[in-house]
This record gives structure tokens, C-alpha cells and sequence, in this order.
């Protein structure tokens, strides 16, 4: 297997791993999940938790389309990023003690989206110094 296949397979691994790990930590019942809380910092954890999937979504799809079809990494991330925020939250009506409001969705969803524009960023960054070719 040659260096990109590699690295194609690893980015949608971890992302696939982070998806699990979102569900896994959906699956902690209300009654035990403490976290620190403050005005709105359910929604902060949303975003933070989503910043990091659209980062790696942004990574992943990045390595896997090809060149002339990265003009749709952005909506590829977004609709990938708010279907796994939609089917988050809906799976967090089965969970005891857990509720779902469209606020979380819209926090999962600001995060997709910062955790899109910081891969962008990176990428840029490092694109200008080595070249694109080299920063897939």
C-alpha cells in the first residue's frame, strides 16, 4: 500500500473512531455524565466536541477526493458533520436521563464548521510552504 492509500485509510479511521466515541459518550446516561457547568456550556461542549469532527471529516475527505473535486470538501463535511449531529441527538432520546434540543444541534453544527475553517487553515499554511501536492 502505497504512503497516500495509507494515510487516506488512517484519516477515516480516526474519523470513524471519533464518530464512535461521540455515540459512546452519548450512551452515558444523564445521572452519571457530570459536566462543569456554566450559562450554556453544554452547547460550548457540543461545539468543542464537533470542532474536532469537522477537522478530521475535513482530513479525511481531503486525502479521499480528488483534485478537481475538492471544491466540495466544504459541503461534503458540513452535510456529513450535521447528519451525524442529527442522528446524535436523536439517538440521546433513548438514553435515560439525556434530552436533545435543536440548541445542541446548532452548537454540533458551529463546530463542524470552525472545526472545517481551522483544517483549512492548516492546510493553507502548510500548502504554502511546501506546495499543495505535498500537504494531502
Amino acid at each position: 500500500m502505497d504512503a497516500a492509500r495509507a494515510a487516506k485509510r488512517r484519516a477515516w479511521i480516526l474519523a470513524i473512531a471519533y464518530v464512535a466515541l461521540i455515540f459512546a459518550v452519548s450512551s452515558i446516561p444523564g445521572s452519571i455524565l457530570r459536566v462543569p457547568q456554566f450559562r450554556l456550556s453544554d452547547k460550548v461542549a457540543h461545539a468543542v466536541e464537533y470542532a474536532v469532527l469537522g477537522f478530521l471529516l475535513a482530513s479525511a475527505y481531503r486525502r479521499a477526493l480528488a483534485p478537481d473535486r475538492l471544491r466540495w470538501l466544504g459541503p461534503y463535511v458540513v452535510a456529513t458533520g450535521l447528519a451525524i449531529g442529527v442522528a446524535d441527538e436523536f439517538y440521546q432520546l433513548t438514553v435515560p436521563g439525556r434530552a436533545t434540543e435543536f440548541l445542541d444541534w446548532v452548537g454540533d453544527a458551529v463546530g463542524v464548521l470552525v472545526g472545517l475553517w481551522i483544517s483549512n487553515v492548516l492546510y493553507r499554511r502548510k500548502a504554502s510552504r511546501t506546495g499543495p501536492a505535498e500537504t494531502a
